[in-house]
């Protein structure tokens, strides 16, 4: 079974892990792509990118979603006809869904170097605690991937990671976590879940009330 992980709290959000072991033809079985998404599918070129694309569906599949009820802003964001919230991620052999009934993101991300160019781009001037020691990149991977839930959970364009929004102190052994987002002179608070897999890091964002 791909399934790696099921997620659940009290505001029935429900959230999977796949790991990426089918092929194209297997995971293509699994769902009933509607024509836009087929369309999709078909721009994407590379198999590895054609493979996360459709793990991501079949990952949403397996909470109970039916493809045909996934529609996308103009940002890109997922959303259902459903009243429910949604999001999708994937990375290399991964990929994640979460539903909930509180706005929600997620993220999944591989460990690489390139983290340690890129960071000064979203790090936060109160975040230096993911630059002081030799665990940079593990910190990093899980701090970006904080940011990156957090941002698809507010589903708002032009939020800037480095100064909008701050994730708290946190370590590699850590479940939880929280994260403040300023927007227009308003603060909202997150609830961040963490989880280490093999060789990155997924994080799931969701807004409090």
């Amino acid at each position: 079974m791909p399934i790696l992980q099921k997620f659940h709290s009290y505001s029935n959000t429900k959230l999977i892990l796949w790991k990426i072991e089918e092929t194209e033809q297997e995971l293509i079985h699994l769902l009933d792509l509607p024509l836009s998404e087929k369309q999709k599918l078909e721009n994407r070129k590379t198999p590895n990118h054609r493979l996360e694309f459709l793990a991501s569906r079949a990952s949403l599949c397996s909470l109970g979603i039916s493809i045909k009820n996934l529609h996308f802003k103009e940002n890109g964001a997922p959303y259902l006809d459903t009243q429910k919230f949604c999001s999708l991620s994937h990375t290399q052999n991964y990929s994640a869904a979460v539903v909930s009934q509180k706005q929600v993101g997620v993220d999944v991300e591989i460990y690489r170097e390139n983290i340690l160019k890129i960071a000064p781009k979203f790090v936060h001037k109160k975040e230096m605690f993911a630059l002081s020691n030799e665990n940079q990149i593990f910190l990093l991977t899980r701090l970006w991937t904080a940011k990156e839930s957090v941002y698809k959970a507010f589903g708002t364009a032009g939020i800037h990671f480095s100064s909008q929004i701050e994730v708290h102190s946190f370590s590699m052994i850590d479940k939880k976590g929280f994260a403040m987002l300023t927007h227009l002179g308003k603060e909202y608070s997150f609830t961040l879940h963490f989880h280490s897999i093999i060789n990155g890091q997924l994080c799931m964002a969701i807004l409090n009330s």
